[in-house]
């Protein structure tokens, strides 16, 4: 019988129109089995005197639309029931019921009870937002965007398991598609997946149609939702296993999963919704191969979702997504990152930031020495002992690292392990169990410093992080904001601390463009939301400094290691530096003009000038609590030494002025400092606003103000020969030369920081024609010098290691490794054959014990009389006949009938019955009870000692 309390799966799962017709038919056969679908849907009662015809479809629509409808109320009841039985009306917190909150939205009341337990009281705005557009009728695609911590997650996973009814599907073919960046993000929407999806058992309801026998406790044993992971450095056999258990939902990256699919032969034509998460990750250069032949593998009818912190406005380099009449719901318009995140920027040198990181996390952070604290160990040992699951924990003062390259990742993991920290560390090339094993430790507590690359800046939530330091200045906007995310979500606060060496700045100012901050060298007063509003650079005391650089040197005398890991980290911060793309025009002249001033902004370029940044202060650093008092002598010859600048250049070395190269230096001179000296002449007459210093006092006497788009475009604008006065522009007839958001749009777009070759790439226009073709056999046929093989081979060198390259069905090559024919041998080793799309799945139960049943009874061989033991074998086949001819009622051979016998000679009246009596099973109570209490009594006697 059909459950109609919990029907509401039928929203994902059903053809209601199809169910209905064939409901209709049975009335019109006059069928005594017909019942009226739309009264157990809806639980009213609907009059059927109206008979569907092939041309009512409005009728259809309306019904269907009718029966959505009710049962979103009818889940809005329930929902509201569940809610108040299981906190009380009282207990109710305010948003949890009502418009915009999660009841409101007709989810099942089983995911409401899964999102209450795992603590998700009210929507977020995205949620808000998302939700109900991705669960109209008919479906939306959307393009959702927010900052990162803001819930883009579960504004996805929720609309995906209503849709699919929280139910597996007994036919063939995954319905959803998740396609994400990296393996730990993909790992952690499994997580939250399976947990949101846990519940269905205790909410179930049945699918309409379904019979009265499908919804026993068997059947309904292990029918939730299946989920598979799809991720690179696992096995493929275990993949292969998984693909063929017909999971509902498959978690993958774009790589592995376009493996998979070419060496499988997949059929993607059963999926119906699809999520690109983190999707300007995803559209960028590296992952275009796979996305193309993925998405020509799904069918036009899916339901397409974007979601990203960081998309650009324009659509245009995400048609080929197959986007139809997308819904774009853009939440970073007003806060691009987190309001409670607070920035502090340091300034320094490139071969001082080792130094400069120890002194962040010894005197700034306070990150503790050692592995766990003590009350952390007895609570890991006292759960080990218990048998019990070691749950997240994160410690205050915990600090994820973000590096440029793996090297620069292994030279901070061996100088902190050296130091005494625990650390932990991840990137790309890193094997997969090790990198689920780094974030274990983490996550549980056991590590306080983790140094990880860009791999771990996207969608990696990590309980109560409250540090993120930046090594490596990022080259973009896009990826700083990903970077800071880390910390500072759900209502939490958190710093980021970056490091902004000379070559570094021009990226600093871009991101001042894109986030439109004022950025100062002095906080407004020693609250920590002045960090909130400003980016507030500064430099590390010198004396600090110095002596950390002097411990490191003392632990690369001890670690021999150290060294080493430093100069490949060297070379690999030159290759990450001539292949970094570059920042805007804009940002390379503010960085020169803060370079010439570095005095005024703090810079390190000003020697023992640099201002200490007043973090320093606010941290109760012992350089910020009161100046400190030194020889003067010292600090003017530190000055001297530091401001010392060569009279002569490389030219003159040694010619004393005598040669032509020294008299056109000279010459070179004078005219530059006649340039300086109007340039000064000009900043005097245009000031107006007094000089440096008072300016710079005034700066400190006030409060900074935030900077709004004509502040900031003063700033960076050309700044007139001539202050003009009276000229005025008219909004409404005005049109600016740039947008308002053209700062803003160039930080979201995925060419942002592209190198030289890139951009050049992109700009191109092949106008060859037919000779292009000509051109591409002779490059062909052209030998090329292989330097693994060590000789000449034919071929352009497409692949890796030139090798054979396999069309896919979208057009694109794939190496031919792709398909090597593994899979089949693993079916057959395997014996398992996958049906198609949309075919039932068999029942795949265990074998039984027996393999083989023999049902043949061939007759026995004659006895031998021969033998010593015919007399004892011919004694047995007399009883064996005599029991075969009682079973079979035929006469013995006195003529009598034995059919009253059951074994031989005893009768049946005799034989012993196995059926106890109720005195025997009293007894045998009585006789159970005696030894258990027997047992339980205490031993009295003294035993050896």
């Amino acid at each position: 019988m059909l459950k109609n309390r919990r029907a509401a799966p039928i929203v994902g799962d059903l053809d209601i129109g199809a169910s209905r017709s064939s409901s209709s038919d049975e009335e019109t056969s006059g069928s005594d089995h017909s019942f009226d679908l739309s009264s157990t849907l809806t639980r009213r009662r609907v009059a059927s005197k109206k008979r569907k015809t092939n041309d009512d479809t409005d009728d259809d629509t309306d019904f269907e639309e009718m029966i959505r409808k009710s049962i979103s109320k009818r889940n809005v009841k329930d929902g509201t029931e569940l809610l108040k039985n299981a906190k009380g009306k009282k207990k109710l917190a305010k948003g949890e019921l009502g418009g915009g909150s999660f009841q409101s939205m007709g989810l099942f009341p089983w995911i409401l009870r899964s999102l209450m337990l795992q603590g998700f009281r009210t929507p977020t705005p995205i949620q808000r937002l998302s939700i109900p557009v991705l669960l109209s009728s008919p479906p939306r695609d959307l393009v959702g965007m927010a900052r990162t911590g803001s819930g883009k997650s579960l504004a996805f996973l929720i609309p995906l398991i209503q849709r699919l009814g929280g139910r597996h599907s007994s036919t063939f073919g995954a319905r959803a598609l998740i396609l994400l960046p990296t393996r730990e993000l993909a790992l952690q929407i499994l997580k939250v997946g399976k947990e949101l999806s846990r519940g269905w058992r205790d909410g179930e309801g049945g699918h309409a149609g379904d019979k009265a026998g499908d919804h026993s406790e068997d059947r309904n044993r292990g029918q939730g939702l299946r989920w598979g992971l799809v991720v690179g450095g696992e096995s493929m056999d275990e993949q292969f296993e998984m693909i063929s258990s017909n999971p509902d939902v498959i978690i993958a990256t774009p790589g592995r999963l376009l493996h998979l699919a070419v060496e499988m032969n997949l059929d993607l034509r059963s999926v119906q919704y699809v999520v690109f998460d983190e999707a300007d990750r995803l559209f960028e250069m590296g992952f275009e191969t796979s996305l193309t032949e993925i998405i020509h593998r799904l069918p036009p009818s899916r339901q397409t979702l974007l979601f990203s912190a960081t998309l650009p406005k324009s659509l245009v380099e995400f048609a080929k997504a197959g986007l139809l009449n997308p819904k774009l719901v853009r939440l970073d318009a007003e806060s691009k990152i987190s309001a409670d995140l607070r920035m502090a920027f340091f300034s320094v040198k490139q071969d001082e930031k080792d130094a400069c990181l120890l002194l962040l996390l010894r005197d700034v952070i306070r990150i503790p020495l050692g592995v766990n604290a003590p009350h952390d160990q007895e609570r890991r040992r006292e759960a080990k002992s218990k048998h019990v699951a070691q749950e997240q924990f994160t410690a205050p003062h915990q600090t994820l690292v973000f590096a440029a390259t793996k090297h620069h990742v292994e030279y901070l993991t061996a100088l902190l392990t050296a130091a005494g920290y625990a650390v932990s560390h991840i990137y790309g090339s890193l094997d997969q169990s090790a990198r689920t094993r780094q974030m274990d430790q983490f996550r549980c507590g056991r590590t306080s410093v983790l140094v990880v690359t860009d791999v771990a800046a996207r969608g990696i939530d990590i309980p109560v992080l409250a540090n993120v330091v930046n090594y490596d200045f990022p080259q973009g906007a896009r990826v700083f904001v990903h970077r800071v995310g880390r910390t500072a979500r759900a209502g939490r606060s958190g710093w980021a601390w970056s490091f902004v060496s000379p070559t570094e700045l021009p990226y600093l100012v871009e991101l001042q463009l894109f986030l439109g901050r004022p950025l100062t060298h002095n906080a407004p007063g020693d609250s920590e939301a002045s960090y909130t509003e400003s980016l507030v650079i500064g430099a590390f005391p010198r004396e600090s400094v110095d002596e950390d650089v002097e411990y490191i040197r003392a632990l690369g005398a001890e670690h021999h290691a150290l060294p080493t890991l430093q100069n490949i980290m060297r070379k690999g911060q030159g290759l990450y530096e001539r292949t970094r793309g570059r920042a805007c025009p804009a940002g390379y002249t503010r960085a020169k003009e803060m370079s010439r001033d570095a005095a005024r902004w703090g810079l390190v370029n000003a020697g023992t000038g640099a201002s200490t940044h007043p973090v320093l202060r606010l941290k109760n650093h012992p350089a910020g609590k009161s100046p400190m008092v030194e020889d003067g002598r010292r600090r003017a010859l530190l000055a001297a030494v530091d401001s010392f600048r060569p009279v002569e250049t490389a030219l003159e070395i040694g010619s004393r002025g005598k040669n032509g190269n020294a008299d056109l230096m000279k010459e070179r001179r004078k005219a530059l400092s006649k340039a300086m000296e109007r340039r000064e002449m000009t900043r005097v007459s245009d000031g107006g606003g007094g000089t440096a210093e008072n300016e710079d006092h005034s700066r400190e006497a006030g409060d900074v103000e935030m900077a709004d788009d004509s502040d900031i475009n003063a700033v960076f604008g050309a700044v007139p020969s001539k202050p003009s006065k009276g000229i005025y522009h008219d909004s409404e007839f005005y049109m600016p030369y740039s947008q308002v958001v053209s700062n803003a749009e160039r930080g979201y777009s995925l060419r942002d920081g592209e190198t030289f070759a890139e951009q050049a790439r992109h700009a191109t226009f092949d106008l060859a024609g037919d000779e292009g073709m000509v051109a591409q056999r002779r490059a062909q046929s052209k030998m090329v010098w292989n330097k693994k093989k060590k000789k000449f081979v034919r071929g352009d060198g497409q692949g890796s290691d030139n090798v054979k390259m396999v069309r896919a069905e979208s057009g694109i090559k794939l190496p031919a490794s792709y398909r090597s024919g593994r899979f089949d041998e693993w079916r057959v080793k395997a014996r398992v054959s996958l049906p198609r799309v949309g075919e039932a799945v068999p029942d795949r139960r265990p074998p039984d014990r027996k393999r083989f049943k023999h049902t043949s009874n061939p007759t026995a061989k004659p006895l031998d009389k021969l033998t010593t033991s015919y007399e004892r074998k011919a004694r047995v086949q007399k009883k064996v006949e005599a029991v075969g001819a009682v079973s079979t009622g035929e006469p013995t051979k006195k003529g009598r009938h034995t059919t009253a016998r059951r074994y031989g000679s005893k009768p049946l009246g005799r034989v012993r019955s196995e059926i106890k009596s109720v005195e025997q099973i009293r007894k045998a109570r009585k006789v159970m009870e005696k030894r258990k209490a027997k047992n339980a009594r205490p031993n009295r006697k003294k035993g050896r000692r």
